[in-house]
């Protein structure tokens, strides 16, 4: 959508959220730019009307992005699953750390379509495979980075095959 287009579609938005009437914003148009329609306004005179129009009470609201987030954490497994579907987001290692696409995930893994409705085997199914997928990613960005080998309290792992928790430790004091 144009610039000019945008600020047409805000001042008819402007008009009905203050209940002007075809003649109140005629004249405003008139009074302030020397001319009764949008359409034969350039973009200064577009933004000036708009100005009028914020003063007048009128309120920009942002659109909804569509992307739904997440509810507010309760400490149960699924909140577990979303913290690390966003830490992965975060990361850079998933592309939409939204709410949708974590369903979208889920329903791949185990054919449930959100994931508020996981339960006990299913959850622990998804839990699994997404420390798995973050486990990887985190090693190939370490051993890119020349950590190879990672020691644990009495153990020591090669960065592939060490415990999701060692990796994501070491990732997050490793990494920028």
């Amino acid at each position: 959508m144009s610039i000019k287009r945008g600020l047409i579609t805000k001042i008819h938005v402007a008009k009905a959220q203050l209940k002007m009437d075809e003649d109140s914003y005629r004249n405003l148009l008139q009074r302030v730019t020397g001319t009764n329609s949008c359409a034969g306004m350039n973009v200064e005179q577009l933004e000036r009307v708009m100005d009028e129009m914020k003063d007048k009470g009128f309120k920009v609201r942002k659109a909804s992005s569509g992307r739904r987030l997440s509810p507010k954490s309760k400490g149960t497994g699924i909140d577990k699953v979303r913290a690390i579907w966003i830490t992965m987001y975060q990361q850079g290692f998933v592309r939409d750390g939204s709410e949708s696409a974590l369903d979208a995930y889920v329903s791949r893994i185990v054919n449930v379509s959100h994931v508020g409705w996981l339960k006990d085997e299913s959850l622990a199914q998804v839990l699994e495979s997404l420390k798995n997928w973050h486990r990887r990613e985190m090693a190939v960005k370490l051993v890119a980075e020349g950590y190879t080998v990672l020691k644990g309290h009495r153990k020591v792992w090669s960065t592939e095959k060490a415990p999701y928790e060692y990796v994501k430790s070491a990732f997050e004091e490793l990494m920028p």
